[in-house]
């Protein structure tokens, strides 16, 4: 017992002490931002049934739960996330229209061992339900934009995905393996991959372009001059026109090798990266068809930064 008197469990996140003045002040600029858009503060539950997560797979193995069984013998778990029992939290509610929750609080997920993560991440977001299309994701892009000066960071990169993009190709595609090769962004097995295939022209040309599909808009117009299937081309339509009506034309880029980080994800997906940090410190997405789980046709949007990751930033950031 000695050797534990002074120890931390590996998956814990070590104690914040010089910087919680900056996390609260990081903190309450977000709140304040978030309440002058109308967004409702919601303290959420800490513990879900780990059937909930189950039955709606939203991409969270049931490995990565920290989990026991309740005096009723049914199996509970710490919560993972906070887009699931917001959108519960809204259906059960009876809510009807748009409805804007915004939350700070800690998630936990089991990582691998001797990676250097934790398992407790602190979380502060948004959930926008009801607001359908681009009007709703613009909303987010805009918070978004007002937002990142409160993270305090000196360069912040904004990538955007599709999943609708990502979905459509899965589905012509057909093979397991590709998911793989697209997040190790491997030229290589792609090209192996491709020659085992009988795919047509205009689709080994994608996929033999896909991994390396990263930068500004142009890249959205050089992939739609190789696409001959109407959903891709709807998908990269609807990059283009949200990236000409948005206001971030000058921290936008676009990565369309980008996978789902949530299965849930039905449109665009948004992640914050700072060059001091290692894992994103935002993350996001359009999900129009997680409510049907709950027998609701609700759209969504929401995002999420990780202040756990934009405090280790800052502290490398600092030094250099």
């Amino acid at each position: 017992m000695e050797e534990f008197k002074y120890l931390i469990p590996e998956e814990s996140i070590d104690a914040i002490m010089s910087n919680v003045s900056k996390l609260r002040e990081i903190e309450n600029d977000l709140r304040r931002i978030f309440v002058e858009h109308q967004y409702l503060e919601v303290l959420m539950p800490s513990f879900e049934y780990v059937d909930l997560y189950n039955d709606m797979d939203i991409g969270i193995d049931e490995e990565k739960m920290f989990q026991y069984m309740n005096y009723e013998g049914k199996r509970v778990a710490l919560r993972v996330d906070f887009t699931v029992p917001l959108a519960r939290l809204y259906c059960s509610q009876k809510e009807e229209g748009e409805k804007r929750y915004c939350y700070f609080g800690k998630v936990y997920r089991k990582e691998k061992r001797h990676k250097g993560r934790s398992s407790e991440f602190f979380q502060a977001g948004v959930e926008l339900l009801g607001k359908a299309g681009v009007a709703g994701d613009l909303e987010c892009l805009q918070l978004i934009k007002e937002t990142m000066s409160c993270l305090k960071l000196k360069t912040i990169r904004i990538e955007m995905g599709s999943a609708k993009f990502y979905h459509r190709l899965c589905e012509i595609v057909d093979d397991e393996r590709f998911v793989d090769i697209l997040k190790r962004r491997d030229l290589t097995a792609m090209k192996d991959f491709v020659q085992e295939h009988s795919f047509d022209t205009s689709m080994q040309n994608l996929l033999m372009h896909l991994p390396q599909t990263f930068g500004g808009v142009e890249v959205l117009y050089q992939i739609q001059n190789l696409i001959h299937d109407d959903i891709l081309n709807e998908s990269i339509a609807e990059l283009i026109h949200l990236y000409e009506a948005s206001c971030m034309k000058d921290c936008l880029t676009f990565d369309l090798a980008m996978t789902p980080m949530m299965k849930y994800y039905t449109g665009i997906m948004l992640k914050g990266y700072s060059p001091y940090s290692a894992e994103p410190i935002m993350n996001g997405g359009r999900y129009d068809q997680l409510m049907n789980h709950f027998h609701r046709q609700v759209s969504a949007i929401g995002f999420s930064y990780d202040l756990s990751h934009i405090l280790k930033a800052l502290e490398k950031e600092e030094e250099v």
